[in-house]
C-alpha cells in the first residue's frame, strides 16, 4: 500500500509493506524514504513496515515554514494515528536519528522500541560546519539541492572509503544528486541543515523509557561517535539514554545502511524482534510461571 494521506495538516506520502508489529522508519535530510530503502526487504519480513517522506522531502509537501525535529516528530504521532498506530518501533537514520530522539522522548508511550542511527544530539563546531556547507554550495548553485558539488561532498562524507571504491559505489555520485534533485526544495533543505546545527536535543534523551540501540560506523565523518566538546555524538546519545545498547560497526561510514547493510539489518532486525510486545510478553509470562 503507497500514496498520499493527510497528516498533520499536510499530505504526506508514505508506504506500508509487510505484516507484523509496526516499525516506523524516518529518513535523514535531503533523502526523503529511499534512504532507508535497503532495510525494507528485510525488516519487513518480521514486521509492518511504515516508510514515508517527512513534511519538506520526497512527494510530501513541502511548505515554507519553521522546521525542527520537534515538528517531524509530532508529524510521526500523526502519522500514527492516521494509520490507527497505538505505538511503534522506530527506526531513524541520520536527521532521523535525531528526529528519533525527540520522538522517542516526547512520546515514550508511543514507542515500542527506537535504533538511533548515525546521529548526534548536539552538533559540535565541526558538525555545524559540515552543515553549514551543504547549505552554502546549495544557495550557491544554480542547480540547489541538486548540485553536483553537493553530490559529491556528500558522498565522501557519507560511506566509508573501501566502499566508495567498490563496484557498488561506482555510481553512488549519480544515484545521489538525482535523489537530492528530486526530493528537495531549496528553502526546506537549508532549513533542515540550520535545524540541525542549531539543536541541542540532549534534554529528551532521559525521558526516552523504551529500548533503545546507538548504531553507527567507526569511520563516520558526517556524525562522528565523539563530536567534540561543544557537542553531543552517538556516545553521548548512548550515555544519555538508561539501558541503552550500542553498537559500533567496524570499519563502516556515516551511512551503514548502504556501506555496511548486511550487518545493518541484522542487528537493526535481531534489536526490534528482541524488544517486540511479543517477545515482552512472552518473558513476562516465564517470569510469572
Amino acid at each position: 500500500m503507497e500514496g498520499m494521506i493527510e497528516v498533520n495538516g499536510v499530505n504526506l506520502w508514505r508506504r506500508i509493506t509487510g505484516e507484523g508489529e509496526p516499525v516506523i522508519q524516518i529518513h535523514g535530510a535531503g533523502f526523503g524514504h529511499f534512504n532507508l530503502d535497503p532495510a525494507t526487504p528485510v525488516l519487513s519480513q518480521h514486521f509492518q513496515v511504515v516508510d514515508f517522506d517527512l513534511r519538506g522531502y520526497g512527494a510530501s509537501d513541502k511548505p515554507l515554514q519553521h522546521y525542527d525535529m520537534e515538528v517531524w516528530a509530532d508529524d510521526i504521532a500523526a502519522l500514527q494515528d492516521v494509520l490507527g498506530i497505538s505505538e511503534s518501533h522506530v527506526h531513524g537514520t541520520s536527521m532521523g536519528g535525531m528526529i528519533a530522539v525527540t520522538f522517542a522522548g516526547k512520546y515514550p508511550e508511543r514507542t515500542t522500541s527506537v535504533v538511533i542511527n548515525c546521529a548526534a544530539a548536539k552538533l559540535g563546531r565541526a558538525g555545524r560546519l559540515i552543515f553549514k556547507n551543504w547549505i552554502d554550495i546549495a544557495e550557491m548553485d544554480p542547480d540547489g539541492p541538486g548540485s553536483r558539488i553537493l553530490a559529491e561532498l556528500i558522498s565522501w562524507q557519507a560511506v566509508s572509503k573501501a566502499w566508495l571504491e567498490s563496484e557498488a559505489g561506482q555510481g553512488i555520485v549519480d544515484h545521489c544528486q538525482q535523489i537530492l534533485r528530486d526530493s528537495n526544495r531549496l528553502e526546506v533543505f537549508t532549513a533542515a541543515c540550520q535545524a540541525m546545527c542549531d539543536m541541542d536535543i540532549t534534554p529528551w534523551l532521559g525521558k526516552i523509557t523504551s529500548p533503545a540501540l546507538v548504531l553507527g560506523g567507526d569511520q563516520d565523518i558526517m556524525t562522528p561517535w565523539d563530536q567534540g566538546p561543544e557537542g553531543v555524538g552517538q556516545e553521548g546519545i548512548f550515555q544519555g539514554i538508561a539501558g541503552a545498547e550500542k553498537h559500533v560497526i567496524a570499519g563502516a561510514g556515516h551511512s551503514t545502511i548502504f556501506d555496511s547493510t548486511d550487518e545493518h539489518n541484522r542487528v537493526v532486525l535481531d534489536f526490534f524482534q528482541r524488544n517486540s510486545r511479543a517477545a515482552r510478553a512472552g518473558a513476562a509470562q516465564t517470569i510469572e510461571a
